[in-house]
């Protein structure tokens, strides 16, 4: 190039622009990580003489429950030995995660986080309006 540019004009525009497209990316994983708080979560290992009501006693210290998802057999009524659990807040959900292991009816219950996520929960909801 013919003309004579100047290095710490070139430093300070190429550091200018990596610090927007870092900002860029921090806003990105903060708005990401709003959309990732779950609200609901799947139990897995109950007895099958377990009941909804039992599910919502033992979960109601951990905040309030919207939904108990019960699946049972058709021809016997039985529990299929899992659950979801949906929940007013992403921090039910922490408390409730924190019970994974613990036994419940003589069964030990393995607790992981369901794919009800907040922003997901408040377009259903925004919906039925």
């Amino acid at each position: 190039c013919p003309f004579r540019h100047d290095e710490s004009i070139r430093d300070k525009l190429l550091q200018k622009k990596k610090s927007k497209e870092e900002d860029a990316n921090n806003t990105k994983r903060k708005r990401e990580d709003k959309i990732r708080q779950s609200l609901s979560i799947r139990v897995f290992g109950l007895n099958y003489d377990t009941t909804p009501d039992d599910i919502r006693a033992y979960f109601k210290h951990c905040g309030p429950i919207v939904e108990v998802t019960f699946p049972t057999f058709e021809d016997s009524g039985r529990s299929k030995g899992y659950c979801g659990v949906l929940f007013q807040s992403p921090k039910a959900v922490a408390l409730a995660i924190e019970l994974d292991g613990n036994e419940l009816d003589g069964r030990w219950l393995r607790i992981q986080e369901g794919k009800m996520y907040l922003r997901k929960w408040e377009e259903v909801e925004n919906g039925r309006r």
